[in-house]
């Protein structure tokens, strides 16, 4: 089934979205690569038009636009979802699944886009533009990442859980359109707080590309893990939302909901708890080999 077609009357959300929509992408693989190229073009077309323009703190801005043009193909995602869940009796899990993974191409099409725009450009003018991220983790570009910066297991999981309850809350009231917006949000914060890590190399005797490298291989594993419990919670709340709001208490499809809802809820705090586990130990590892 196409992953990328666009299901019922819902107008893509930009104009790149609808020239990638004229693609053919039958093959679900495919489809998620249109999603991740989609948020990619988007994101970096949104930061640098704000910027062009003049507008303070570009790199918010830009989230909120990429986030807003993105919402219809979280729309179309979660349509499929539910098309095919009704449809086919018993299968919800491999769906979801499914739909998580293509949330998450969107999630890393941004993700590289920050990653890009990071590299591209001054530590000056990232710091200018996304000074918002920055004031909010307290970060010195020219601090080299350490160690001991990560053995912090218990704090770790309490920020990723109100990270996570935070999303929750947003995406039961706004929906696809909060969904998108805190996953564009934490794309930005790890990407740009990446790429100025990367940077702190410089002070040391690694090549910049080893060095960059080994900054990947350190923080990817929780980063991946963390984005997709907030992406699992996210699609709880949203299945919450319009169920509450569809189906009547005395229908029986609402305990179907309410069981999907319960279950992407467990699996979701369990997504933070294991990446909080691999924030506490994989970068510590990976960063003493320095």
């Amino acid at each position: 089934m196409n992953t990328y077609s666009n299901n019922g009357n819902d107008e893509p959300g930009s104009i790149i979205a609808a020239v990638i929509q004229f693609l053919p992408s039958q093959h679900k693989l495919f489809g998620d690569g249109l999603l991740f190229i989609e948020a990619l073009i988007l994101t970096l077309v949104s930061v640098y038009a704000t910027r062009l323009i003049g507008v303070p703190e570009p790199g918010l801005i830009g989230i909120v636009l990429a986030s807003a043009a993105m919402t219809p193909s979280l729309n179309r995602i979660l349509a499929l979802n539910r098309a095919r869940i009704w449809s086919e009796e018993g299968n919800g899990r491999r769906v979801n699944l499914e739909s998580i993974i293509s949330g998450l191409s969107l999630f890393f099409g941004m993700f590289s886009a920050f990653i890009i725009i990071g590299i591209t450009n001054s530590d000056s003018v990232i710091m200018e533009d996304f000074n918002f991220i920055v004031t909010r983790i307290h970060l010195d570009p020219n601090a080299v990442l350490s160690p001991e910066r990560f053995s912090h297991g218990a704090s770790i999981f309490q920020n990723n859980i109100s990270v996570l309850m935070t999303l929750i809350i947003m995406a039961f009231i706004y929906r696809s359109l909060g969904a998108m917006f805190a996953l564009g949000w934490n794309a930005g914060v790890w990407g740009v707080t990446m790429v100025l890590f990367m940077g702190g190399g410089r002070d040391t005797d690694l090549n910049s590309v080893v060095y960059a490298i080994i900054i990947l291989i350190a923080i990817l594993p929780h980063l991946i893990t963390e984005a997709a419990s907030y992406l699992v919670g996210a699609l709880a709340a949203i299945f919450l939302s319009r169920g509450l709001t569809i189906y009547k208490i005395n229908d029986t499809r609402i305990n179907r909901v309410l069981a999907a809802v319960g279950s992407l809820a467990l699996l979701a705090v369990g997504l933070v708890v294991a990446g909080a586990l691999l924030e506490n130990y994989i970068p510590r590892l990976v960063l003493e080999l320095i």
